[in-house]
């Protein structure tokens, strides 16, 4: 029975980087919403649909889970929504490959703030491969100074540091349900983005639906089936899966939208990905059976 449920859990984590990996493409084909347009309606769709899987979640328990929560905890509710706030506005200023690559070193922001905040041990071989990412990150950073593209990578960076803040957060709060933490971060986001549209929220019904797909649908699902694989799957094997996701979404606006990343992105992210793989492959080889 073991067996079977990390079988379907793993096909269940693959099934979901796919679909996210989409993320980039549905940002592209926007027909007329700017970025704060996409972020004030993603996150509400997002929002909405969380909410709904937490009420179906917890039944009848709905006070008691979200008095389980802590003050410190909505620090998280913060960080998530910079984390996708940042993402949005990124591919907005820089390439989708870019942004996925230096999103893709998110696993080392939280290695390190786990050390600062939590006291977690970081392994040798970890703090080499930290060191391998950040020069695949300075690589993007210098290209997109040269391609003014810079803000872009910033935020794509700042994206990174607070998934791997948020992912510090999570383990802090294991055995707490944390989705009222992710819907709040959500609704943040939401009024983050009324208030930077300035009122102006007429976007064409296309682009509506684009992004009701991908909040409600997409991401929602993504986020049930993730949260239940990860119970199943190891976290060096979640690693390794999660980057098929930064692999394929260069890709699909690669091969739909004609969009090419430069040299340097591609020697910048294969440095990155290649120091998340050793890293997650060294996990699973040191990792108890």
């Amino acid at each position: 029975m073991r067996t079977s449920y990390y079988r379907t859990a793993l096909l269940l984590v693959i099934a979901s980087a796919v679909f996210n990996s989409a993320n980039g493409l549905i940002v592209r084909s926007m027909e007329a919403a700017d970025a704060w347009q996409i972020v004030f309606y993603r996150s509400w769709f997002l929002a909405g649909a969380l909410a709904a899987v937490f009420v179906v979640q917890v039944g009848g328990r709905v006070r008691a889970a979200l008095l389980d929560l802590r003050p410190w905890m909505l620090v998280g509710s913060l960080v998530i929504a910079a984390v996708n706030t940042c993402f949005i506005l990124a591919i907005t200023y820089t390439t989708v490959a870019n942004t996925m690559f230096l999103l893709s070193g998110a696993p080392f922001f939280a290695a390190l703030l786990g050390r600062i905040v939590l006291g977690e041990a970081v392994a040798r071989g970890v703090w080499v491969a930290m060191g391998v990412a950040l020069l695949g990150m300075a690589v993007m950073l210098w290209d997109g100074l040269g391609a003014g593209t810079l803000l872009g990578n910033s935020l794509a960076l700042l994206a990174a540091l607070c998934f791997g803040a948020f992912a510090v957060i999570l383990r802090k709060g294991r055995g707490i349900n944390m989705l009222p933490v992710v819907v709040l971060g959500a609704v943040l986001g939401g009024v983050n983005g009324a208030l930077m549209c300035g009122g102006e929220f007429a976007i064409p019904l296309r682009d509506v639906a684009l992004l009701f797909v991908w909040g409600a649908l997409l991401s929602g699902t993504v986020h049930v089936i993730f949260t239940w694989g990860s119970r199943h799957v190891p976290g060096a094997e979640l690693t390794l899966l999660i980057l098929i996701e930064f692999i394929l979404s260069p890709l699909w606006v690669w091969l739909f939208i004609d969009e090419r990343p430069s040299l340097a992105t591609l020697v910048g992210g294969a440095l990155v990905l290649a120091s998340v793989a050793s890293r997650a492959v060294g996990s699973l080889r040191v990792r108890p059976r």
